[in-house]
């Protein structure tokens, strides 16, 4: 059911401009731009820098100030003010801690425009559907980076991935003193591992529908409304058969049925208090982090759509997972998927040299959260590839076996962190003895 939306209502909004709406014209987005409280005249063009999720986002320059344009989208986000709450709460404790000398000088918050009624966002919602929208101003002077590979220069990598670990850790602290308690998370079940491993049980019994499956579906009412359709195989017998028979799929299988009481050690870890319960990025990849232009310092991290209740550890992990994986998530050749310890080294000396508000026992727990996230999505990548990829769902392009390969490559990664652990723990162990 669509929540009675916030905004005023707006007399001279465009009668076409409904909330199931998914084309806008360029002067539909001006008006949406218009909304804000911003001087005119105003110019809009489509941002060439948006990403795959909100797909609705647009440069707008007003009075010679900059701004971005975008609406939350709401097939991914089906609880659009759910993301504005979490993101405004985050903008918020940033900005105070700074205000209190916490971070680096060079750090800058996102920072939201109000609309002319004077609320954070601009809400089109009605019953036809969401459509909920942000005006952001741009963070100047900035670079970003999709992947260390766009900088041919090693010394050049190390020293950003350095910054990348800087980076997390002064948002971590900045964002430390939100109360977990007071933030539902955007995506219900997401990071959820217990979930996922009940997903896997579930597909590996091959239940195919929801009474069926009802033995290991989430009790929250709201985790389930938002995951049941991912508990039961949506394959034909026979391909369901040859997908859980594959040999090649057999040692892995093996590996996340083994290994899940390990999968499971940060969520023990905050049940039992040995780590704090504190809010997440969620989404720590590096092309969600902006860099001065200039120095190459890092000044932001943004994309704040995904903010859940959590351990900064999971940020972490997934963190270096993603940094060092040399050959990417969709490499056929196993025996190139290996861990580029230099990057591993640099991404953990950033992050040590900056963090504040960090535990010991935490800090005892960085190498294993690595491994953990990095087994945790490739058994998401396993489970989807069984039941038929219903949630990484495959392009037209797309090879029929891609989330095997992605699951393959995510549980060697493992492997090979694995292996790298002793060594890591003594090169972190290093970094915070200086």
């Amino acid at each position: 059911m669509i929540e009675e939306s916030i905004t005023t209502h707006l007399l001279d909004k465009p009668p076409h401009l409904i909330g199931s709406v998914d084309d806008y014209s360029i002067s539909d987005i001006e008006w949406i731009a218009s909304q804000f409280d911003i001087p005119g005249p105003i110019e809009v063009a489509n941002f060439p820098g948006k990403g795959n999720i909100n797909l609705h986002t647009y440069e707008v320059r007003a009075a010679g100030n900059e701004y971005l344009l975008q609406k939350v989208n709401s097939n991914v986000f089906t609880m659009p003010y759910r993301v504005m709450k979490s993101m405004t709460a985050s903008i918020k404790a940033q900005s105070e801690a700074i205000s209190n000398g916490m971070g680096d000088p060079i750090w800058v918050p996102i920072e939201l425009v109000s609309t002319r009624h004077g609320h954070e966002f601009l809400d089109l919602t009605d019953e036809h559907g969401w459509s909920v929208w942000r005006l952001m101003i741009r963070i100047p002077n900035s670079a970003s980076y999709k992947s260390l590979g766009e900088i041919e220069d090693r010394g050049a990598q190390l020293k950003l991935a350095e910054e990348v670990g800087k980076g997390l850790a002064i948002y971590s602290d900045l964002t430390s003193s939100i109360d977990p308690k007071s933030i539902a998370g955007s995506l219900p079940g997401y990071r959820d591992t217990p979930l996922y491993y009940s997903q896997f049980h579930s597909v590996m019994a091959c239940n195919r529908t929801l009474a069926s499956a009802d033995e290991y579906l989430p009790q929250d009412p709201i985790v389930r409304d938002s995951t049941q359709q991912h508990f039961v195989v949506t394959l034909s017998d026979k391909e369901y058969a040859a997908r859980k028979s594959d040999p090649e799929l057999a040692p892995f299988i093996e590996l996340v049925e083994e290994r899940e009481p390990f999968a499971l050690g940060l969520w023990a870890a905050i049940e039992d208090g040995r780590i704090r319960h504190t809010l997440i990025h969620g989404d720590t990849k590096i092309e969600n982090f902006l860099f001065c232009a200039e120095t190459g310092k890092v000044k932001a991290l943004v994309d704040l759509d995904t903010i859940m209740p959590f351990t900064w550890l999971a940020d972490w992990g997934d963190l270096q997972r993603s940094m060092v994986n040399v050959a990417g998530e969709k490499e056929r050749d196993h025996t190139k998927v290996v861990v580029d310890r230099e990057v591993y080294e640099s991404v953990a000396k950033g992050f040590l040299s900056s963090a504040q508000e960090v535990t010991e026992h935490e800090i005892s727990m960085m190498v294993f959260a690595v491994q953990a996230i990095t087994l945790e999505l490739g058994l998401r990548f396993l489970t989807d590839y069984l039941r038929g990829d219903t949630y990484f769902r495959l392009g037209p392009n797309d090879p029929a076996d891609l989330n095997k390969v992605r699951a393959i490559v995510q549980l060697t990664l493992y492997r090979r962190l694995v292996e790298f652990g002793p060594e890591a723990e003594l090169r972190l162990r290093s970094f915070r003895a200086r």
